[in-house]
Formats: C-alpha cells, structure tokens, sequence
C-alpha cells in the first residue's frame, strides 16, 4: 500500500510504498506500583515496511504498531495504518488545545468544570486546526475567509490592511498571527500555535468590542 510520509527538516514530503505484516501476539502485563497486572491478549502487531526507497532516503520507512484493534485481514490492517498516519494531526489538535488555548493554565480544581472548559476549547482548538491546515493545504483558496466572515475580516483589514492576493487561506491565518506578535518575515514559516492562540484571542475582544459600540 503506499503511504504519505510528511516533511521533515532535511526530509521531503514523499509517497512510501510500504509492505505490511500482521501476527497477533500475546504480550506479559505492565508493571505498576503494586505489582504486574494481567497479560495483555489479543494484542495484534502490525510491521510497516518500505521497499525499494528512493536512493537519497537514507532511512527506509519502517513501523512497528502494537494495537487492541483486530487485524485479521487486509481492511483491518489497513484502517490501523491510517489512523497511525494521522497521528500528526491529533498531536497538532494537542498542541492546539495546550499551547494554544492554554487549557493546563486553568486553575480548575473540580473535574465536572475542568471538563466544561475542554469541551468549550475543544471546539476552538479544532477551528484554529482547520484554519491551519487550509493556510497549509490550500493557502491559495478562499474556504477560511468564508468561515471567518466580513466582519473578521474587516477588523483585520483594519488593523492591518489588505493582503496582496486577498484574504487566501495563508493570508487569514498569518493576520491573525500577527495580531498575536507573529513577524511574518520570510524566512519565519508558519506561525506557532501560542502566536495564532494570543491574535484569535484579541481578534475576538476587537469583535466583542465592535459590537457593545453598535449596541449603544
């Protein structure tokens, strides 16, 4: 099956043909304080392989998954591999929700409130993450400023002026950044998940603040 293997510093985005072998196995239980606990059964390991890599790959794709997930035939298998190559994208979502909206910050001691303040950032975190992954999938397109909406981006032109190009996916995100202290030079990249967090945050206080002075 071939697999999308993304870049890296010093390593191309490329696509892997992989072979891939499942056995299932039964593995001695973990240690904890108080002793081992149970054998762990019925657990399947999944071997992910590169064959015939391009010649500048000096490390050959190679996995090794240990699931709970049942791999007794090829579909199987292959549903296990895919979630493992999002696995990107869920530590993205993670940062997103920690770095970004700075959910480990919350002075929260009960666990019923804790919890009502994750589902709340939870629903940012994955609009953040989508913005983010349209500037990098599609930066040329519009789908951003679409879910930003006029008023968004209205603010943001006035802070900041218009865009060459207009307000492309890239561009939505990268003015948002800089409301946050991203630079945006050239040679910068992509902004970070605390600089996007910090201009989301004071681009909703300008929203907030626009409205109370329609309202008087």
């Amino acid at each position: 099956m071939a697999v999308e293997v993304r870049a890296r510093p010093g390593r191309s985005a490329r696509t892997a043909m992989v072979a891939v072998r499942a056995v299932r196995v039964d593995l001695d239980g973990p240690w904890r304080p108080g002793g081992w606990r149970e054998p762990l059964a019925n657990v399947y390991a999944v071997e992910v392989c590169e064959v015939h890599p391009p010649g500048a790959v000096k490390e050959p794709l190679r996995w090794i998954l240990l699931t709970s997930l049942a791999c007794a035939t090829w579909a199987q298998a292959q549903r296990v591999i895919g979630r493992y190559t999002a696995r990107w994208w869920v530590e993205e979502y993670h940062k997103a929700l920690k770095s970004g909206t700075g959910v480990q910050d919350s002075q929260l001691e009960r666990a019923y409130k804790l919890e009502s303040l994750i589902a709340v950032l939870s629903v940012v975190a994955v609009r953040l993450l989508s913005t983010k992954f349209m500037a990098r999938a599609r930066p040329e397109n519009f789908e951003v400023s679409q879910s930003f909406g006029p008023q968004m981006l209205a603010l943001l032109e006035a802070k900041l002026g218009k865009p060459k190009g207009g307000w492309t996916n890239a561009n939505v995100l990268i003015a948002t950044a800089r409301l946050g202290g991203f630079l945006a030079r050239k040679h910068d990249g992509m902004p970070g998940w605390q600089t996007i967090w910090r201009g989301w945050h004071r681009l909703m206080w300008m929203a907030e603040g626009l409205d109370a002075l329609k309202c008087q």
